[in-house]
This record gives structure tokens, sequence and C-alpha cells, in this order.
């Protein structure tokens, strides 16, 4: 699926690692010691999130950076601010190139993989989860049929992207992940693989460890899977029953959603109801299985 919501940033440069490395949430070096891409966020000094991103490395000093394509100039205006008198050039690939995704669809057969490349595409599977796929980053113009013929027995399907990834209860974009309204650990950027908390400083970092090393998260990103027909509106309350706040929906993609909710209320509660429909939700089969339950 050709991800049109999605754009690229390429920062290059000898010093492009140690810029990304002060204002992103996970360890650069990863990157630098042979993993080709890594999920990461950007918070602002509150701590909260303001851009979900995915980073590849292409060769020494030179990353692209994968985001919302509508916070593309802001997050590049971003960087910018904090280049200061590094020599980095920081430069928009929304005319250049188109992010693509392959994935399996649930209960599809055969297997989504990388088996050939072909001049200026970059394959990666994603960093966050495996049942996410793999990105495909290629040159505008690069025809479906060339996509797909690099991924194996993958066909490059159309507009299902969304639905499986809320299906996962995994967040991506502005919509997802609302620029300033939550934090990492609310948006499961530990649990996908997108927080070091060993490697220094960080803007928002100091917010993020306290909250990391206390263990105490009440409110998480979680799928649901709807009973009825639900308005694709953000922000829309979250109820149950007995007309408790469980937390605030985020998206809805067919008969799968994705919400903010207070973890344990959620699925102690007998019924969930968004604008009087009934919903449902589980923990992710990928959650850590020690996930702490909330402290009174």
């Amino acid at each position: 699926e050709n991800l049109k919501n999605r754009a690229l940033i390429r920062v290059a440069g000898a010093e492009s690692a140690d810029l990304l490395q002060g204002l992103i949430t996970n360890d650069i070096r990863h990157l630098e010691h042979g993993a080709q891409g890594m999920y990461a966020m950007v918070l602002n000094k509150a701590g909260r999130v303001v851009y979900d991103t995915l980073i590849y490395h292409t060769s020494p000093g030179n990353f692209l950076i994968e985001c919302d394509r509508e916070i593309l100039s802001e997050l590049r205006k971003h960087l910018l601010i904090y280049r200061v008198r590094k020599k980095i050039s920081i430069d928009s690939l929304e005319q250049e190139m188109n992010v693509w995704v392959a994935f399996k669809p649930k209960g599809s057969e055969g297997e989504v993989k990388g088996e050939k490349t072909a001049e200026g595409v970059l394959i990666c599977q994603d960093p966050r989860l495996k049942d996410l796929g793999w990105r495909v980053l290629a040159p505008k113009g690069q025809a479906p049929e060339e996509i797909s013929s690099l991924m194996g027995q993958c066909a490059i399907v159309e507009d299902q992207y969304r639905s499986h990834r809320y299906s996962l209860g995994v967040g991506e974009g502005i919509q997802d992940h609302p620029p300033g309204k939550s934090f990492p650990l609310e948006a499961n950027c530990d649990y996908l693989h997108g927080l070091s908390v060993h490697k220094g400083c960080y803007l928002g970092q100091e917010f993020t460890a306290r909250t990391y090393h206390t263990g105490v998260v009440r409110k998480r990103l979680m799928p649901l899977t709807t009973k009825g027909q639900i308005q694709d509106k953000s922000d829309t309350n979250i109820e149950s029953d007995d007309g408790k706040n469980l937390g605030k929906l985020r998206g809805v993609a067919g008969n799968s959603a994705l919400a903010l909710l207070r973890i344990d209320p959620a699925l102690q509660a007998k019924k969930i109801l968004i604008d009087g429909v009934e919903v449902t939700t589980e923990k992710p089969s990928w959650w850590p299985q020690e996930v702490l339950r909330e402290k009174p």
C-alpha cells in the first residue's frame, strides 16, 4: 500500500547523528552499529510527544526520517532550529520518494519478505512489530507491480494498512498521536522498541525517565473492535456502561479502532461504549507479560 500520508526528510552530514541523538527517544547508535531502521519519537520540553518517526540509515552520516506528511515542514523546522552551526543538510524528499508498506493481512497465507532490491529502493522490516510488515522507500513513479515484485509472495494491498495497524493497537501519525497531547509511554513507545533508557540526555528525557522508572503508566493506546458504526472522530469520549470515563478515541478504520484508554478500568468494564455503540478491547499479545497493574 502506498502510504500517501507519510513523507521523508533526509538528514545528511558528519554531525547528523549527534543532532538526532539529542532530539529523539531512541539511541541513534543502534543504526550506526548495523540496524537498518528504528522507531523513535520527538518530544517537547515537557516530555509530551510532538512527532512519531521511523528513521532509516542509508550510509555513514545519512539518515531518512519518515513522518506524517502534514507535519513534515514543522519537523524540518524543528531540526533546523537545533542544527545551530553543525554542517548538516536537512531536506524534504516529499516530491522525490514514496513510502510503501507490504504486510500480510490477518488470515491470509504466504510470507511477506523483502527478497530483492532495486536501485534507489530501500526495504526495511518495520522495527516496531514484525506483524506490521516491511517498509519500502522508493522513488516516485515506481509502479505498484514493481514494488510487489520485490516482496516475494506479497501482493501490495490498498486501504487495509490502517485497519490492520489498529487491530494490533499501534498508533501512527498525528491523528493517533496528537502533538502535545500524550506521553511516549502512553503511546507504547517503550513496547514498540522506540525508547532507550540508557542513552542519556535528550529533549523531554527527564519526565520520560522518571515515569519509566516508577513503572506507573495508567493509560495506553489500545485496540478496539466495534460492534456497530462509529464516526472516525478523534477525541470522542469512551465510557463504561455505568458512565465512567475510560478514555478517548483516536481513530476508526472498518471495525477496528484505536483509543487511549485507562488500562485497568477498560479491561474490567462490563461494557465499553462510544456514542452508545458497544466496543470491546483486549491487551495486545505483543505487550510484555509483566505489564504492571494500576496502583491504587
